[in-house]
């Protein structure tokens, strides 16, 4: 095997490498959107489904696209004034994703600050949903 041999096959090898992983890109984003609606949906049955709006659907399950189920503003900040610690920072994570801003603020004001914060505060079925949620998150 001559050096030119092993330059090549290392070549080709590394152009193999980044084909994969931008089609691994590809799917991840194809994909991310069905995934997002998803684990919105466990989100708003966790929270309640009379703390979103929903626009041109009657129940949240039948949503097709992530708009039709927006947090409501006034719903959930009268909700948040009464629910516990581990409920307000769960709700401020996931209104995070729709509002970045005001999910912050949520979240600081049950004393959690950023994602470790709040991670720590989360049961395990609201980091599951989190966790699918950030994965699939493609912005609002």
């Amino acid at each position: 095997m001559t050096a030119e041999n092993t330059y090549e096959e290392e070549k080709a090898a590394m152009i193999a490498a980044s084909e994969a992983q931008r089609k691994r890109v590809r799917d991840h984003y194809a994909n991310a959107p069905a995934q997002f609606l998803a684990a919105w949906k466990k989100a708003v049955k966790l929270i309640g489904p009379e703390y979103f709006q929903l626009t041109g659907i009657d129940n949240h399950e039948e949503a097709t696209d992530k708009n039709q189920i927006r947090p409501d503003s006034d719903a959930i900040e009268q909700r948040i004034n009464v629910c516990s610690v581990g409920e307000g920072v769960f709700i401020g994570v996931v209104v995070s994703f729709f509002n970045d801003k005001w999910g912050s603020g949520i979240c600081d004001a049950f004393g959690y600050h950023g994602v470790g914060g709040a991670a720590n505060r989360l049961d395990l079925d609201e980091l599951k949903i989190v966790t699918e949620l950030m994965s699939s998150h493609t912005g609002w």
